[in-house]
């Protein structure tokens, strides 16, 4: 059983990720980007290609997390869906672009959400 205040959390959470994800882009990553791309920099980081990043290592799961929640929770997406989407960008993510770009682009995803 989820608390009202566990609740209440996660909405102002998801309310306060999307204000800050124009849609359509505007050089900020969209709530669903910016779960792929954290997972997506843990890929990078575990299969040696990408060097751990400190802010990445300690926020990169909740931040991810938060993120998913963002995208998901408004569209009512079950958890399971959720995963499959960040799975699918998080494979398009890295074929497409580079190591560089990707924990860049997810840094700054982690660091807009502190």
């Amino acid at each position: 059983m989820v608390s009202k205040a566990a609740k209440a959390l996660v909405v102002i959470s998801c309310l306060a990720l999307s204000g800050c994800n124009p849609a359509g882009g505007g050089g900020v990553d969209s709530n669903l980007e910016c779960a792929a791309l954290i997972s997506s920099a843990d890929v990078l980081v575990r299969n040696g290609k990408a060097e751990k990043d400190p802010v990445l290592a300690k926020r990169g799961l909740g931040s991810s997390m938060a993120y998913m929640n963002a995208y998901a929770i408004p569209k009512r997406i079950k958890e399971a869906e959720a995963f499959e989407q960040v799975k699918s960008l998080r494979a398009t993510l890295l074929e497409s672009h580079p190591p560089i770009e990707i924990m860049s682009r997810a840094k700054r995803c982690a660091d807009r959400q502190t």
